[in-house]
């Protein structure tokens, strides 16, 4: 079972991903550096409650929006 920060890591990858921007690209917006945004989408590093809006607002998304975006099958693991 997908934990939330996974499904989280997954649903930003596929965000930047649909709005077709490159890691380096997302990794401005947020200022970080382009490895800190790859750990971030790959579940190597943890997401914090910090981070959420400031990912939220780079992607141009609200959170629950960019949750519902997640896999259908990890949310209803989740109970989300």
């Amino acid at each position: 079972m997908a934990s939330l920060e996974i499904v989280i890591a997954r649903a930003i990858r596929a965000e930047r991903a649909r709005l077709g921007l490159r890691q380096d690209e997302l990794a401005e917006r947020l200022g970080w550096a382009r490895q800190t945004l790859s750990t971030v989408e790959s579940g190597a590093r943890r997401i914090t409650v910090n981070d959420l809006p400031l990912l939220c607002d780079a992607l141009g998304v609200p959170l629950a929006e960019l949750i519902r975006g997640a896999e259908p099958d990890d949310l209803a693991r989740l109970r989300l």
